[in-house]
């Protein structure tokens, strides 16, 4: 068997159904799909078990989504590794795709582009990568200053056990630190480019808890800072990346700046933002727009940012 497909599920009955479905109806045939029920208190585990081979449920007390990660990976019979999240949808093509990026590249990790998926549904401008992505010798700086893997990537079953797996205590950004682990370990990331996953992205997603990502972010970056290996110029990124706001919460800032009109305020917090994520396009385009004059262009970005958002029934719920 070639890939496992690793799906934790926490009180997941809604979407679990789903992502096991979209899982078995891969063009590629060589899996398995490996579902750990996290300790769910509703049908999850049983809505799983409905489900024929290559379908396996695991079942274990809540330890948190990188302790069920970790679980999925330790029972998988795969030689590869894939991630769908519980309630993420993967289209047909997706690891087929993926599979022919790992192999074809040589990296030691394939990402998957994806649409992010609203209420509304999704839209043509929202996915996960646009523009360019890190060249593998600038990925070490570039994964200090976002979590640039997306959670649909696949890799060797023997990297995570040569990484002592996702970290426990990590409710959230365990992923960004696992990535972090492995291209510090040496490992680079070929992307996969065309959208062929859907990430949910909602107000009930972990990521919507603003104040609990950003706690968890900020851990990962301190976690890195701990290492003696950085280069000077990867130091002192991170010494000015913890000094003060990070990204997320200064492009927060700025959405709430821009729909209030406080175009200035907007201007500012999405310079502040773009000069930590340089690679953060969505960021930069809106700080190079707003530079020169705020209150001429600053109406211009909030309409179409508004347009866009009403037409997938995002909000500041949303906001990253």
């Amino acid at each position: 068997m070639r890939v496992s497909v690793v799906i934790p599920a926490f009180d997941a009955e809604a979407t679990i159904g789903a992502a096991i479905s979209s899982a078995l109806w891969q063009t590629y045939r060589d899996l398995e799909v490996v579902v750990v029920d996290d300790g769910s208190r509703d049908a999850t585990a049983s809505i799983a078990e409905a489900f024929p081979e290559p379908v396996r449920v695991v079942r274990q007390e809540n330890a948190g989504v990188a302790a069920a990660r970790n679980r999925g990976i330790a029972e998988s019979r795969g030689e590869l590794i894939a991630f769908c999240d519980a309630d993420d949808v993967l289209l047909p093509p997706h690891l087929a795709a993926l599979v022919d990026t790992f192999d074809r590249t040589g990296a030691g990790i394939a990402t998957s582009n994806c649409y992010w998926l609203f209420a509304g549904g999704i839209h043509p401008s929202r996915t996960r990568y646009k523009g360019r992505f890190p060249r593998p010798e600038r990925q070490r700086l570039a994964i200090l200053e976002q979590n640039f893997v997306s959670t649909m990537s696949l890799f060797p079953k023997p990297l995570a056990e040569e990484l002592g797996g996702f970290e426990p205590s990590l409710d959230v950004a365990e992923d960004w630190d696992f990535w972090l682990r492995a291209i510090y370990a040496g490992r680079r990331v070929a992307l996969q480019p065309r959208p062929l996953a859907l990430y949910r992205w909602g107000a009930e997603s972990l990521s919507a808890a603003h104040a609990r990502m950003d706690e968890h972010a900020e851990a990962v970056l301190r976690r890195a800072a701990a290492r003696d290996d950085l280069s000077a110029k990867e130091r002192g990124y991170l010494d000015r990346r913890l000094a003060g706001p990070g990204p997320a919460e200064l492009g927060r800032l700025g959405d709430a700046a821009l729909r209030d009109g406080r175009y200035g305020e907007a201007a500012a917090s999405y310079r502040r933002a773009a000069g930590l994520v340089p690679g953060e396009q969505r960021l930069v385009w809106k700080a190079r727009v707003m530079r020169i004059a705020p209150r001429l262009t600053g109406p211009l970005v909030r309409r179409r940012q508004l347009r866009i958002e009403r037409a997938v029934g995002f909000d500041e719920s949303h906001v990253r």
